[in-house]
Parts: structure tokens; C-alpha cells; sequence
């Protein structure tokens, strides 16, 4: 199995679709880059975030993205 790649993820409160804001191989990076966001003076209220674990491909993380926003091809 390849290595498991952790996306942060936001969801836009206007729209309310997924897109990828941070990316790493260790969870926890992800978890602190996360939190900085929800610390930052630039961070929207009523956004939501969310981790979430793919491949490392950008095929996989978009993928992913697009199975959350219901969006097909």
C-alpha cells in the first residue's frame, strides 16, 4: 500500500464545496497547519475544515476533493 498523504481541506461557507488549502506525509503537521488557520486574523468564520488521507498523487487528492463536492465526470 503507498503511504498515506493528509490533505486539510476548507470549506468555503458561500458555496459550501471542498478545496485543498495543505498537504503533508505526517497527520500532525496537518493538525497545526489547521489550527494556525482557525488562529489566523484572515480566517472566515463559519468555515469548516477537514483532514482527509489519499494517496500521494494529485489524481488521488482530486479524487477525493470531487467525491466530497458530489462532483462527477
Amino acid at each position: 500500500m503507498a503511504r498515506k498523504y493528509f490533505s486539510l481541506l476548507e470549506r468555503d461557507p458561500a458555496t459550501g464545496t471542498w478545496s485543498p488549502q495543505f498537504g503533508d506525509f505526517d497527520r500532525n503537521v496537518v493538525v497545526e497547519e489547521g489550527q494556525s488557520m482557525r488562529d489566523s486574523a484572515m480566517f472566515v468564520r463559519g468555515t469548516k475544515l477537514k483532514i482527509i488521507a489519499t494517496g500521494s498523487k494529485a489524481a488521488d487528492i482530486t479524487a477525493a476533493v470531487a467525491a466530497l463536492n458530489n462532483v462527477t465526470e
